[in-house]
């Protein structure tokens, strides 16, 4: 079952505990650091877009997109609810074309390391850099290869009254650094099955890809500081400018 399918519907029911607007806070410190105050912002691999949301409700005009077409539906739904004046779309990150430019792109929750080929992240962060004005900025995040081998992605929360009760267990292959993690899901006691798959990229890989498309200033934490990267990061903040 391909990732985030049936399960979209429910996704904001799962990711509760996640601190959104943490991760919005730190977003615009990340910002501040760059010296990038942009007006239109760009967020790649939206997911339900409740990140995106946050965003639009300070008065950032908005576009997101992702590539599971569930989840889009359900982002579009939720920012009419709320009235929010939000444009989503359906794309592959590696082909996207969305016709207008930004002034800051960001993809967060790891969602790049689902482009397990490295062909086509290439090529994803290419267009983004495409749809950057001059002087934007790109900031995203990944796990490492570390998350991968400490088995974080090994979860579950089966409590009798949580709606979502969900059971995750990953196999890591280090020589190809990939993980599959098989999930199940149990929404309001009907079962729901999805494997999705990550690649833990290299450093070296990024950096050259973000260097090759053009990008400049490369700053690297760990992430939800302003920490640099250690051996024991399970996650990793990237953040560049176009020049």
């Amino acid at each position: 079952m391909p990732s985030f399918g049936p399960i979209a519907p429910f996704y904001d029911d799962l990711m509760q505990g996640v601190p959104y607007r943490m991760w919005a806070g730190y977003y615009q410190l990340l910002l501040a650091q760059q010296g990038v105050r942009p007006t239109r912002v760009l967020d790649v691999c939206c997911g339900t877009g409740t990140l995106t949301e946050m965003l639009s409700s300070e008065g950032y005009a908005m576009t997101g997109f992702d590539i599971s077409e569930p989840m889009i539906q359900e982002a579009r739904r939720k920012a009419s609810a709320a009235g929010l004046e939000i444009r989503y779309e359906v794309a592959d990150a590696a082909e996207v074309d969305l016709g207008e430019r930004f002034e800051a792109a960001f993809s967060f929750f790891d969602s790049l390391n689902y482009i397990t080929d490295l062909a086509r992240l290439r090529q994803s962060v290419e267009r983004v850099y495409a749809h950057l004005e001059p002087g934007g900025s790109f900031v995203f995040d990944l796990n490492t290869a570390y998350a991968f081998e400490a088995r974080l992605f090994d979860q579950q929360d089966t409590r009798p009254r949580t709606r979502v009760k969900y059971n995750w267990v990953g196999q890591y292959d280090r020589s190809s650094r990939i993980i599959e993690v098989a999930m199940e899901f149990w929404v309001d006691g009907e079962k729901v099955v999805e494997t999705h798959v990550q690649r833990a990229h290299r450093p070296e890989e990024i950096e050259g890809m973000l260097f090759d498309a053009g990008f400049t200033d490369l700053r690297c934490y760990d992430s939800y500081t302003l920490d640099r990267p250690h051996k024991r990061s399970d996650r990793v903040h990237y953040a560049v400018l176009k020049p």
